[in-house]
C-alpha cells in the first residue's frame, strides 16, 4: 500500500503461472455502450451483458475470454490466483479469469470491482477447465486495487470472504483470508453444517475452507512467503525494482531446475508443471496515470519489464484486440529465450547484466517524463519497444548459433522436449 512505497501510490505486482506453452499478451479492448438485452459469451457460458463496458488493458491467455491481471480506464488494477477448497469445482460457468475481465469491464472502483465479481459468482457460479493443455479446475483468489486502496476477495465455489488491504499483502496458490470486512452471509452455517467447524467462535474462511491435502499448498505458502520477504525488506521505499527482485525471485532454488513449487518465479519442471508465463507490475496513481511495467513473455528473471501507460503505449507491446493472432507469434518469439536457456545455449551472466542495464534507463526516464504529455510518453513506449526487439532478437541469433548444453535430468530433458514439439500448435484465440 502506498504507506510502504517510495512513490506514496499503491504498487500492484503478479506473475501469472500457467502452462509452459500457452501464450498470454497484453491487448487493449476498448470502452464500449451494448443495446439492452444483450448477451456476451464468455469462455464456457453466456451471460446478460452490462449497458456499458470500460475500456481496459488485458493480459490474456489467448484461449481464454477473460484475462490473468489487467488494469482498466479508471486506474482499477485486478490479478488473480488459482486456489483449492474443499468445495466441489462444478460445470462449467465462469472461470477466475472471466470474473476478473467483468470486473475490469463493470467496476470503476476497486470496490465496485469486487461487487461485480460477487454479484456474478452468485448469478453464474464459477467452473470449468482451466488448462490450456489437460485438465486443471480450481477457485480463486482476486487481488483487486485502485489508487484509493486494495482489497483479497477470496472463493470457495459459492463462498467467499473479503478482506481490506493496509499495508504489504501478498498472495499464491493457497487460502489465506483469515480476517475478513465481509464474508458471504451462509458461509459460517455452512462450514458447521458440514462439520468443518464447531461453531462460529472457531471458524476461518481460508483454514475451514482449504483442501488441506491438495499438494499445491505448500508452494503457494512458500511463494508468498518469499514475495513478502523481499517487499518488507524494501518497506518505506518499494517500487518497480522492489517488485521485479521479488516476481523474479528463486527463492534460493538453481533457477532454471531447482524446486518449481517454491519460487515466485516459477519455471516449470516436469509435465503437468506451470510457468511464469508473463507478468505485470502497476504503480498506480489517481486520474489515469498509472505507469505499468509488462513482460508479455515468459520467466521474469530474464524477461523486459517494458513500460506503458493507460494513454500512451506501443502497440508493439499491447496489442490492438483485433490483433490476437500477431500478439501470439509475439510471445512464441519472444519465449524462444526462455527455451535458449533450458537448452544452455546463452549466457545468463551477460545477458541479465545487459537486461537489468537497459531497464534501469527505462525507469529512469519513465519517472522523468511521468507528467508529460501522452504524445511524449507514447514515443518513449515506441522506443522501449524498438529496443527490446532489438535486444530479444539479437540474444535469439546468438542461441541459433550456440551449441546446446542442456540442463536438468532426463525428466526434466524429456519434459521440455515434449513442450518445444507443441509449442504454437493451439493457435485458437477466444474473442
Amino acid at each position: 500500500m502506498a504507506n510502504t512505497t517510495r512513490s506514496g501510490f499503491n504498487v500492484f505486482a503478479k506473475n501469472s503461472d500457467r502452462d509452459p506453452n500457452e501464450p498470454q499478451y497484453f491487448t487493449f479492448i476498448p470502452a464500449t455502450d451494448h443495446a439492452p438485452g444483450s448477451k456476451v459469451m464468455c469462455t464456457y457460458i453466456e451471460i446478460d451483458q452490462a449497458p456499458h463496458t470500460n475500456a481496459m488493458i488485458l493480459s490474456k491467455p489467448s484461449w481464454i475470454w477473460g484475462g490473468e491481471m489487467g488494469v482498466n480506464e479508471f486506474g482499477v488494477v485486478i490479478g488473480n490466483e488459482a486456489i483449492w477448497t474443499k468445495m466441489p469445482y462444478g460445470d462449467p460457468a465462469l472461470l477466475g479469469m472471466d470474473f476478473l475481465r467483468l470486473g475490469l469491464e463493470r467496476g470503476s472502483t476497486a470496490a465496485e470491482a469486487v461487487d461485480v465479481i460477487i454479484e456474478l459468482l452468485a448469478a453464474y457460479g464459477q467452473g470449468g477447465n482451466c488448462a490450456f493443455d489437460g485438465e486443471f479446475y480450481y477457485h480463486n483468489t482476486f487481488l483487486v486495487s485502485d489508487p484509493d486502496g486494495a482489497y483479497i476477495l477470496e472463493t470457495a465455489g459459492k463462498f467467499w470472504a473479503l478482506e481490506k488491504v493496509r499495508d504489504i499483502r501478498t498472495i499464491s496458490n493457497v487460502m489465506s483470508v483469515s480476517k475478513y470486512e465481509r464474508i458471504h452471509p451462509d458461509a459460517i452455517s455452512f462450514a458447521i453444517e458440514q462439520g468443518w467447524c464447531d461453531g462460529a467462535d472457531d471458524f476461518n474462511f481460508a483454514t475451514t475452507y482449504l483442501d488441506h491435502d491438495h499438494p499445491v499448498n505448500m508452494g503457494g505458502t512458500l511463494r508468498s512467503g518469499c514475495t513478502d520477504r523481499v517487499i518488507h525488506s524494501a518497506r518505506g521505499e518499494v517500487d518497480v525494482h522492489t517488485m521485479q527482485t521479488a516476481l523474479r525471485n528463486h527463492n534460493s532454488n538453481e533457477s532454471w531446475t531447482g524446486s518449481p513449487a517454491s519460487a515466485p518465479c516459477m519455471h516449470a519442471a516436469a509435465l503437468g508443471g506451470s510457468q511464469s508465463t508473463t507478468s505485470l507490475i502497476a504503480v498506480i496513481r489517481p486520474e489515469g496515470r498509472s505507469t505499468y511495467w509488462g513482460t508479455g513473455m515468459s520467466t521474469p528473471h530474464v524477461a523486459p519489464f517494458r513500460p506503458f501507460w493507460f494513454d500512451a503505449y506501443s502497440e508493439r507491446v499491447v496489442f490492438p484486440y483485433d490483433k490476437q493472432e500477431a500478439a501470439m507469434e509475439d510471445w512464441i518469439r519472444r519465449e524462444g529465450i526462455s527455451r535458449a536457456f533450458v537448452a544452455g545455449k546463452l549466457d545468463e551472466a551477460a545477458y541479465t547484466a545487459e537486461l537489468h542495464e537497459m531497464e534501469a534507463r527505462w525507469i529512469a526516464r519513465a519517472e522523468e517524463i511521468e507528467g508529460a504529455s501522452a504524445e511524449v510518453r507514447k514515443a518513449f513506449c515506441e522506443d522501449v519497444a524498438t529496443e527490446d526487439r532489438a535486444f530479444i532478437d539479437t540474444w535469439l541469433a546468438r542461441a541459433a548459433e550456440s551449441e546446446a548444453r542442456p540442463r536438468g535430468d532426463k525428466e526434466f530433458q524429456s519434459a521440455w522436449a515434449y513442450w518445444n514439439t507443441k509449442l504454437g500448435a493451439n493457435r485458437f484465440v477466444a474473442v
